[in-house]
């Protein structure tokens, strides 16, 4: 996106793209389990497709917690394009709309992390 530069643009077909949300979808309990049971000093955030109209983005909730029977996270930006949803919205997402999961610690280690991995590296393949 021209002005932001926490956004990236992907197409809805990106294999490699699609592969990885895959990834964090078939891992989802794996976050869950690690979000019922927090360790203090990390961070938790969950990334949902998000859709009005024709219009979709994949944008970040943090912070996430368990509220029994799914996860619900808090919107951490604003997005592009959805004009119903702001920064600081609630939202319990569905497991089928999760792409992407991530643990941060404070010793700069994460677990997860699969879109952002591939975004990383094709940033990286740019510099090159």
């Amino acid at each position: 996106h021209p002005t932001r530069d926490d956004v990236v643009g992907v197409d809805g077909e990106d294999k490699e793209m699609l592969a990885a949300q895959a990834k964090a979808r078939d891992s989802l309990m794996r976050f869950v389990k690690a979000v019922q049971k927090r360790e203090k000093g990390k961070r938790y955030l969950l990334k949902v497709k998000l859709s009005e109209g024709d219009d979709v983005e994949h944008v970040w909730l943090e912070p996430v917690k368990w509220n029994d029977p799914g996860l619900i996270g808090i919107l951490a930006v604003d997005p592009v394009s959805l004009k119903t949803r702001k920064k600081g919205d609630t939202i319990a997402p569905r497991p089928s709309e999760v792409t992407d999961w991530v643990i941060l610690s404070a010793d700069g280690t994460k677990e997860g992390g699969f879109t952002a991995d591939v975004i990383e590296k094709r940033k990286e393949k740019e510099k090159e």
